[in-house]
């Protein structure tokens, strides 16, 4: 059988893909979701992975680990897991295959354990924008000292744009600036055209979001610490949190903005607040000039004019209606994302690894390359033993070995006669 799993990563969570056959690809889900939160709780045998390990987390378990890619980055922690110490790295490690596990035995239904599969197992990696290219590095060295020699990262914007120019979205002749909101933070990335590598890039925090989107998610923290006076929660991490659904409530928007909202620690909460208060907040807000500067200074940079420039909105928090508007007022060329052209691209990097037959792919991260064994040297015949040395010490004596002395049978044993029976009477 021909499968491949793809598993998408960014600081917060990690979704799973996978393909079997000349199946269509399809979300890899345990329980619920294929989107797992980035949270670990191991504690003697005990392993857990995603939303109960992050429920034991906000309640400050110490066996519990959250922020992943923060506490990786101090040597000293680790973990103790079947009585051995573990580096905290490595927990990113047995979360992933826990899934790949998951799909062996509930996808293809192989009872194997998955130590038989790890060298030849088609994995891919898809990292998202707020991936650093030393944790991307960090991640695949995990896989590789583990045994995983089918490996690979998939180039999504290039899949991407692809799709786009036969869509004829896309023009051959102009560059492309990509932006992103992940985490209320605005990533922007600066490709010459769609066969290109990236020009320049900029990180803009706080500016992850359409406006109206960010105040939202402010009103509703804002309703739930009100309600909720014990909380004691971050309230800036919050509404980052809580971006991406509330760009899902602004596009069906009505005059009472109410339901439950999810907070990062799998709590929910009831609120309800009015659209006019959205919009008198919205008066008041004045940081669209902060985006004008990075995207004028990126194009001044690399020589390109207004007109040079596609600029792709790739976000839901910043794939809006109002975000766009703002955006032509100054530059010419402007388009959103559309669901359906994600999913024609998820379709075509599968078209892609299944058109190598998901052979290896295997590539050493240039920051931390894998450092092989050398063979083991043929091992060579032993040289001749040297000839005995005759010895001074006397030689030994042959003793003739002494007769077996011969026991005679007694003549008197059982000598003895029982009487002769009397005679019977007639």
């Amino acid at each position: 059988m021909k499968f491949c799993v793809l598993a998408k990563i960014s600081k917060r969570t990690v979704s799973f893909w996978y393909q079997s056959d000349s199946n269509p690809y399809a979300p890899l889900k345990m329980k619920e979701s294929n989107e797992i939160p980035l949270y670990f709780y191991v504690n003697g045998n005990d392993f857990i992975f995603g939303a109960a390990a992050r429920e034991r987390f906000y309640k400050n378990d110490p066996y519990a680990y959250g922020n992943y890619f923060e506490i990786v980055k101090d040597p000293s922690k680790h973990f103790i897991i079947y009585g051995n110490q573990k580096p905290v790295k490595q927990l990113f490690y047995y979360g992933i295959e826990q899934y790949l596990s998951h799909f062996l035995n509930t996808v293809i239904y192989k009872a194997d354990s998955i130590e038989s599969y790890r060298q030849q197992f088609p994995l891919r990696f898809l990292f998202d924008d707020d991936i650093e290219d030393n944790e991307k590095s960090l991640i695949e060295t995990l896989f590789q000292e583990a045994g995983y020699f089918n490996l690979d990262r998939v180039g999504y914007n290039h899949t991407l744009f692809n799709i786009l120019t036969q869509k004829q979205v896309l023009p051959n002749n102009k560059a492309i600036l990509l932006m992103n909101g992940i985490d209320d933070v605005l990533y922007l990335k600066l490709y010459k055209n769609s066969k290109a590598n990236v020009l320049g890039s900029a990180k803009l925090v706080g500016q992850g979001a359409d406006p109206r989107v960010k105040i939202l998610a402010d009103m509703i923290v804002e309703y739930i610490i009100l309600q909720n006076s014990y909380l004691s929660i971050n309230k800036e991490n919050e509404i980052s949190f809580l971006l991406p659904f509330c760009a899902g409530l602004l596009q069906n928007i009505n005059p009472i903005i109410n339901g439950e909202a999810e907070l990062s620690d799998g709590n929910r909460y009831w609120f309800n607040v009015r659209e006019r208060n959205l919009n008198d907040r919205l008066h008041y807000y004045a940081n669209d000039g902060m985006i004008f500067t990075a995207i004028d200074d990126l194009l001044k940079v690399n020589n390109l004019s207004v007109d040079d420039v596609m600029i792709l909105l790739g976000s839901e928090e910043i794939n809006t209606l109002y975000f766009t508007e703002k955006l032509l007022k100054k530059y010419h060329h402007v388009i959103a994302l559309q669901p359906l052209d994600v999913k024609d691209t998820m379709q075509s990097v599968f078209q892609e690894i299944a058109s190598t037959n998901y052979s290896v792919k295997i590539k050493a991260p240039a920051a931390a390359p894998v450092m092989t064994r050398p063979p083991l040297p043929t091992p060579k015949s032993p040289p001749p033993l040297p000839p005995k040395k005759e010895s001074s010490a006397p030689k030994s004596v042959n003793i003739p070995r002494l007769p077996e002395l011969k026991v005679p049978q007694s003549t008197k044993n059982n000598s003895v006669k029982p009487p002769p029976l009397p005679p019977k009477k007639s």
